[in-house]
């Protein structure tokens, strides 16, 4: 039943809700619950086609609100229909078929509005379109607030609730900054949002990130799509652009002041601290790409960068792989510059990204923004709890990650783990080393005929006396050298050419 087509408003209606307020139907003072509060109440057969006004108070601070309305008798005919008022304008109006909705400074759920949450009295309207002679209905309204980390969460439940290996891009861009793809008519245009999703969805990921350059606008339209793309978790994010460099915020909705010298953010490090409050990791994006005209501020070079401030470098970057027709290797490249912070004493996680400014075409001659590595490539892939944005941020701090250089390959693992005495590890942990020395294993599957490399504090160390892997699924042991602070693996085909890059182990004192 189309439920916005069936619902009639009789011409008493306006009688109908003054008598409402006259017998007592507007709901009893809110309750306090432990999150937010709780709205309870009966709705009966002389409520049909009345107004119930439900008043709530927004505390100040408040940046994303939820609301949700459960009710009896929906199968025995009783419709709610749901909307809400702030204290000077009407924010949305969802009809009978979203009892769950979110408003937020930057996203809402469709039909309602984004934007700032003013403290004070606001109003749920609960419209009775519906209900039998001789119901009663009970409903429960619940509303949370939520003022941290938690309101830069679009799809607030778990995609999936198992733990495993996903899958992701932490790196993409569309037309809300600076992609652009051919329109219809082969012109250039800003490329749109539903392209890249639904490239990562045909390149099988599990999670991807839209980081656009300093914007937030993309996050209303990611939020619009989600109920969509409903296998595919987005996260928001993007890409603080300036002269010394460009960092990816992971997991953010708010505004983050972006201009490097304003009274907010005089330093590098005071812009990263600016964004400890909305729980996003900081990524340290292409940090060895040249800096020109033609991308400008991208190689990094902020002075007195505090690395203790940042969680994440962009090792392998899509862009610089297509300018120069493979991912760097060697003195100058991403890898190399990850593993001199690390040699540094700071943990820092290795991940990769696309840099996707073209979802459609990414070959040089037909993009109007020249060659692109495709939505995916590399893919980041994160051992969770959870396909749900906190699980998949938590994976990424962590460390147990690895990345993919060929794409998004189910049942491709790369994995390390050590133990020394009692104690063991996996990627990302630290081990601390006993008189027993450290043993470590590493596990690789989907790479038949390949060979492990073991890289010791930067270094790479022939730790293995057969490094090749003859099985679809093989784990490999080795002994960690004394003396040694960190140590990983990646895996390279036979020619030499790295398609996994692992994340260390570090070993502590």
């Amino acid at each position: 039943m189309n439920l916005f087509a069936r619902v009639r408003v009789a011409p008493a209606l306006a009688a109908l809700a003054m008598l409402a307020s006259l017998s007592g139907l507007w709901a009893p003072p809110a309750r306090a619950a432990e999150s937010g509060i709780v709205l309870t109440g009966v709705v009966r057969d002389s409520d049909r086609l009345s107004y119930r006004q439900l008043p709530f108070t927004v505390p100040p601070g408040t940046r994303m609100i939820t609301v949700d309305v459960t009710w009896e008798g929906r199968d025995q005919g009783t419709i709610l229909v749901l909307g809400v008022h702030d204290p000077e304008r009407m924010r949305g109006w969802g009809g009978g078929i979203k009892p769950h909705f979110v408003v937020a400074e930057a996203f809402a759920t469709p039909s309602y509005l984004p934007g700032p949450l003013p403290a004070g009295v606001w109003t749920l309207d609960m419209t009775v379109a519906s209900i039998r002679k001789g119901v009663a209905s009970p409903y429960t309204v619940k509303i949370t607030f939520a003022d941290g980390p938690e309101a830069q969460v679009i799809t607030d439940t778990p995609l999936r609730a198992e733990a495993g290996w996903y899958r992701g891009d932490l790196h993409n861009h569309t037309g809300h900054s600076d992609a652009r793809c051919l329109s219809l008519s082969g012109k250039p245009a800003p490329c749109p949002l539903f392209l890249t999703l639904k490239a990562a969805v045909d390149h099988g990921l599990d999670f991807v990130v839209v980081s656009d350059h300093n914007v937030s606008d993309h996050v209303a339209e990611m939020a619009a799509l989600a109920p969509y793309f409903d296998t595919l978790l987005q996260i928001p994010g993007r890409e603080m652009t300036t002269w010394v460099g460009h960092y990816n915020l992971i997991g953010v909705t708010e505004f983050v002041e972006f201009r490097l010298g304003s009274p907010a953010t005089p330093t590098i490090n005071a812009m990263f601290e600016a964004s400890r409050a909305t729980g996003a990791l900081v990524s340290v994006n292409h940090p060895e790409r040249s800096t020109g005209e033609d991308c400008l501020g991208c190689g990094w070079s902020a002075p007195d960068t505090d690395y203790g401030r940042v969680q994440l470098i962009e090792v392998a970057n899509g862009g610089v792989a297509a300018d120069k027709g493979r991912f760097g290797e060697g003195p100058g490249s991403g890898v190399a510059f990850w593993e001199a912070q690390l040699n540094r004493g700071f943990h820092l996680t290795g991940v990769g990204g696309s840099d996707n400014h073209d979802a459609v075409s990414g070959v040089q001659g037909v993009s109007p923004v020249g060659a692109q590595s495709p939505v995916g490539y590399p893919a980041t892939v994160v051992h969770a709890e959870a396909l749900s944005q906190p699980a998949i941020l938590q994976g990424i701090r962590s460390g147990r990650v690895f990345i993919d250089l060929e794409g998004a390959h189910p049942g491709r693992i790369l994995d390390l783990s050590a133990r020394s005495g009692q104690a063991t590890a996996v990627m990302g942990g630290t081990l601390v080393r006993s008189a027993a020395g450290i043993q470590a294993q590493v596990r690789v599957a989907g790479a038949m005929g390949a060979r492990v490399e073991l890289v010791v504090d930067g270094q790479v160390r022939p730790l293995l006396a057969d490094p090749r892997l003859h099985a679809a699924d093989q784990t490999l042991d080795f002994v960690v050298p004394d003396g040694a602070r960190w140590f990983r693996a990646d895996v390279r085909r036979a020619d030499g050419t790295r398609i996994l890059i692992g994340n260390p182990i570090y070993v502590g004192q």
